[in-house]
């Protein structure tokens, strides 16, 4: 049997599903959890059998025999977190988005780089089996010449702070609103979930230009009630222009007098296809058009993100889903969209 991989998770709120899924992964040891509320930490490292509990994560870096991190704390903590495990010689899997800047994941990615270590940005939204599913079509060519996409995830109340409950492993904490902090709002916390989705859905294509818009509209007195600046988007809509003319629009919103949604579709020229529910769109012959819900087939059994960046550790060849590398394509997107919200016109992606 292999070495067992040592693991440390730094922050609890989503951090607990890290952790979930790191002890349910085979020959792998959680040996660590780190958070400021070391109540909650010590809760979690009990639930999950981890031996040591942290309160500053530079404690980490002494443990004998850590491999890796994962990170999930504020955004404006993921790059200097980030590159610090880097430079202790750690792996390390962050939560998205990357970081509050683009320059910020670049200089994840350098650090990566310098460090020869694997670096991982939980997107999510890719392991889902039906993303999976329909990445292959995509790959295999079924779709022909994809050349349009539209996804969307509207809440109807999902605002962070006023909708989650404190403790909850969501939109807990008032730097959810602070730009200074999160980088954006609904952009940066779903926005992210869905463009990177509809990109990768897309085969990556390369993005040269955004035209965006962001609002502000629903619950700013609550906010002044509360004593609490929010200085963020509520929502985010946005046109992304690719290589050859393709381009793709997406829409999120934390908070709207709309129904709760949440989908992407890709239009090719073969077929389309929407995620959820997972349905196909074809015309095999022409005139006859055939809509077909599709009963997903797992790819791979038990396939999650901390199981995939524990493979990728243990086989450095392994091609990793969401890398710092390719991630740096939706950091930019996200750059673009926020300039291009801020000067009220199209602005082209700094690549």
């Amino acid at each position: 049997m292999a070495t067992p991989l040592n693991v440390a998770v730094i922050g609890t709120g989503m951090g607990r599903y890290h952790m979930k899924e790191f002890v349910e992964t085979p020959n792998v040891k959680l040996v660590a959890v780190c958070d400021l509320n070391r109540a909650e930490a010590e809760h979690f490292a009990r639930e999950y059998g981890a031996e040591r509990v942290v309160t500053d994560y530079r404690e980490l870096w002494q443990i004998p025999g850590l491999d890796a991190v994962s990170i999930a704390i504020p955004n404006y903590l993921h790059a200097p977190v980030t590159i610090e495990a880097l430079e202790h010689g750690l792996h390390v899997l962050c939560e998205k988005p990357m970081a509050t800047s683009l320059e910020e994941a670049q200089r994840m990615v350098q650090a990566a780089e310098k460090a020869g270590k694997r670096l991982m940005i939980g997107m999510s939204q890719r392991f889902r089996p039906q993303s999976l599913a329909f990445r292959g079509m995509v790959e295999r060519g079924e779709l022909g010449e994809i050349y349009y996409a539209r996804s969307s995830w509207i809440r109807r109340r999902g605002m962070p702070v006023i909708h989650f409950a404190p403790g909850g492993s969501m939109g807990r904490g008032s730097w959810f609103v602070s730009r200074e902090r999160a980088g954006a709002g609904a952009l940066f916390d779903i926005g992210v979930h869905m463009f990177d989705l509809t990109w990768w859905l897309m085969g990556n294509p390369k993005p040269v230009a955004v035209s965006a818009n962001s609002f502000r509209n629903l619950c700013n007195a609550e906010f002044e009630r509360r004593g609490i600046v929010c200085d963020v988007d509520e929502l985010t809509s946005a046109l992304v222009r690719f290589e050859n003319g393709v381009t793709a629009f997406f829409d999120v919103s934390w908070v709207a007098h709309q129904k709760d949604e949440m989908n992407v579709r890709i239009f090719g020229t073969q077929a389309g296809f929407e995620v959820y529910p997972p349905t196909i769109y074809r015309e095999p012959h022409w005139g006859e058009l055939h809509t077909d819900t599709v009963e997903i087939k797992l790819v791979e059994e038990g396939l999650n993100p901390r199981r995939h960046f524990v493979e990728c550790i243990r086989d450095p060849e392994k091609p990793m889903i969401a890398s710092g590398q390719e991630c740096l394509n939706v950091m930019a997107v996200l750059d673009a969209v926020r300039r291009s919200a801020e000067a009220g016109h199209e602005v082209a992606v700094n690549l």
